[in-house]
């Protein structure tokens, strides 16, 4: 049997609202975040481009386990479902909501399903699906892929 590690987090982006406003109206702890306007950090506070970000960026970590993509997408789903109303409201802004899927597997190849009914749950959300796939650190990724892997979600 396959191994699977699935990482997954809440993304936001707004044209102008702040972090912190977007932070104050979630109930998650939140990650990386930067304003419009500021430089963009890495996980360790590193300025990534001296170029200043155009829009608010935040994520929230939802989760860090074993086991498929989908079963962690729908366990988050569940989660949004009381902030569908003011994802609709930051959408209508210019906003943007997405999940972050880091998912490893060992081996060359994996599989999982994402069914009718969990994209249609996310549809009604307006909650997008972002997939990042790497092999699992021990089948041949080196420590700085497993080091991108971590920063990235």
């Amino acid at each position: 049997m396959k191994r699977h590690r699935t990482q997954i987090s809440l993304c936001i982006t707004h044209p102008n609202h702040p972090a912190a406003e977007i932070c104050a109206a979630l109930p998650f702890a939140p990650g990386r975040t930067w304003d419009a306007g500021m430089p963009r950090r890495n996980a360790t506070g590193t300025v990534l481009l001296s170029i200043p970000s155009h829009e608010t960026y935040c994520t929230f970590p939802l989760g860090d386990g074993a086991g498929l993509p989908a079963q962690a997408v729908a366990a988050a789903a569940d989660r949004m479902a009381p902030h569908r109303e003011l994802f609709s409201t930051w959408r209508a802004q210019g906003g943007r909501i997405e999940f972050f899927v880091g998912w490893s597997a060992e081996g060359g190849n994996a599989c999982d399903r994402f069914e009718p009914a969990l994209l249609a749950r996310l549809g009604a959300l307006g909650v997008g699906l972002s997939l990042d796939i790497y092999p699992l650190p021990d089948e041949g990724c080196n420590d700085e892929a497993e080091s991108k892997f971590e920063s990235l979600v």
